[in-house]
């Protein structure tokens, strides 16, 4: 049966040094699966800010350019916090940080990018639409708010590829994913709903009106979460 989702997944994955020891990579599992689904994807595995960057640059532009017209869903495997997410070398990116590494994608795109990360409390990826500026938000995040396991994050992309690309309904594929991972921290965020009421909230803090919550949390909470 054919995709309804005229797209291809692009994997870039930065697994901690012990994960490689021991043999763990949600990544390369993902790929595997997604061949076996006849779902495209290109696989990429950054140890480095370089290498990192170049996975998202010339590595991109080489997937697009070999699954024209596909366009690219991009998948982030790699440890994280509220703040950002980690490299297998130490490094790590500040949501700011990798904000500026992905917005000549979302701007080519037009504001149509998908990005799923598979980290703990990837969900605080919102912050990456929080911005007042003319830049085009991603159009949706797919993550997890708490601390994930590897185990039901596989399960959990798992299932909502497969449901996506079959589908192409974003929020019954999170739904779907929660049901088979067992962990209902899931969620999918729209980013241009995020950075309009962002901006509504910026204007009333400016204009002298109830300042807006300061826990993040609780920002989220206020400006709705999507396919909660």
């Amino acid at each position: 049966m054919a995709n309804s989702i005229q797209g291809f997944v692009h994997i870039v994955e930065s697994p901690s040094a012990y994960d490689m020891l021991d043999g763990r990579t949600e990544g390369r599992s993902l790929s595997e699966f997604l061949e076996l689904a006849q779902i495209d994807s290109s696989y990429s595995l950054a140890t480095t800010r370089e290498t990192f960057e170049t996975a998202l640059s010339e590595r991109l532009s080489a997937a697009v350019q070999r699954f024209d017209p596909k366009l690219p869903i991009i998948h982030l495997s790699m440890h994280g916090n509220q703040q950002g997410i980690g490299l297998t070398d130490g490094h790590f990116l500040s949501w700011d940080d990798l904000r500026t590494v992905l917005l000549p994608i979302q701007n080519a795109l037009q504001g149509q990018l998908l990005i799923c990360i598979s980290s703990c409390s990837g969900y605080y990826g919102c912050q990456m639409a929080m911005y007042e500026d003319n830049e085009q938000p991603f159009w949706s995040l797919v993550a997890n708010s708490e601390e994930a396991t590897w185990h039901d994050s596989a399960v959990a992309f798992v299932t909502f590829y497969h449901q996506f690309f079959k589908t192409g309904n974003i929020y019954s594929s999170v739904e779907a994913m929660k049901v088979a991972s067992g962990d209902h921290n899931f969620f999918v965020q729209n980013g241009h709903h995020t950075k309009s009421e962002w901006l509504k909230n910026m204007t009333a803090l400016r204009e002298g009106q109830p300042r807006p919550p300061q826990n993040f949390a609780n920002a989220l909470a206020q400006f709705g979460t999507i396919g909660n």
